[in-house]
């Protein structure tokens, strides 16, 4: 089994709560609302003020990145801390952002998912109880909250609002999207749950496994590769085989994990209660 270590490690000031990974540039939310950028090897880059209280949601694709607070919208900036634009609120707190393949999912507690195209609405769903995350494979939607998984059949190039509850099963946020699987935690919270990405199959469950010994807050997927982060503290590297999750590697990182994302299979960053930015590579 491979083994976690420590490469290299930062510090900040502030809280930080979430964070995201584009083009060899690692983004931090943090608890001032200030959006705090590294290169890969954690040098410190660009900081600035991007909301005025905690950073709620954060991604970034192709040298854009998107964040979200407690003001409703979601701002649009720059790699470099430049404001692009800002997406108007859409009813209430944007608690997940997601990007696929140029298009922006935004979901919020209100229930509304909405998809932008260059920064312009293309369409509007409401999938009944607060979204706190998201994944995407055409034409399914994955939403979840607290106890469920919503399966939602959308197709956003033909109807900006109509959509279709194909499936709902046990699960919370996080969950991710791996090719033909779904990487879900569990309604407990300490366990992952693989399913089949699949109408036919009804999107069976193939595979559960432990992952935390306390609660889960934060997953991230790159190849066939899961990465996890707890508040145990822990990160741990998880196989995806066909239909099995296998254990590859863990580390104790000594305080809670607030979120982990992975830049490729073998290395990862993760930030903890604070201040503490490392990243992590399997040896």
């Amino acid at each position: 089994m491979s083994v976690l270590k420590i490469d290299k490690e930062a510090k900040i000031e502030s809280e930080p709560c979430v964070i995201a990974w584009d083009n060899s540039k690692l983004f931090v939310g943090t608890d001032t609302g200030s959006i705090v950028s590294f290169d890969k090897n954690l040098s410190p880059g660009v900081t600035w003020p991007a909301h005025e209280t905690q950073v709620f949601a954060l991604t970034a694709s192709e040298g854009k990145v998107y964040s979200s607070s407690n003001d409703g919208g979601v701002r649009v900036w720059t790699s470099d801390s430049n404001k692009i634009t800002e997406l108007p609120s859409t009813g209430g707190d944007v608690g997940a952002l997601y990007v696929y393949e140029q298009k922006l999912f935004t979901g919020d507690e209100s229930g509304n998912v909405v998809i932008y195209e260059n920064n312009t609405l293309k369409a509007r769903y409401n999938v009944l109880e607060e979204v706190k995350d998201i994944g995407f494979k055409p034409p399914y939607l994955f939403t979840a909250r607290d106890l469920y998984v919503t399966v939602t059949e959308i197709k956003p190039d033909e109807s900006k609002t109509r959509f279709i509850t194909q499936h709902t099963m046990e699960g919370r946020a996080p969950l991710r999207v791996a090719g033909s699987r779904l990487v879900v935690t569990a309604r407990g919270g300490n366990d992952l749950q693989l399913h089949d990405v699949s109408f036919d199959s009804k999107f069976k469950k193939l595979h559960e496994v432990k992952v935390s010994d306390m609660i889960l807050t934060s997953l991230s997927v790159n190849e066939d590769y899961a990465w996890t982060g707890g508040w145990d503290g822990c990160v741990r590297r998880w196989k995806i085989a066909d239909d099995q999750l296998q254990s590859a590697g863990e580390i104790n990182l000594g305080a809670c994990v607030n979120a982990v994302v992975a830049s490729t299979s073998n290395t990862a960053y993760a930030i903890l209660t604070g201040g503490k930015v490392f990243c992590i590579i399997a040896a």
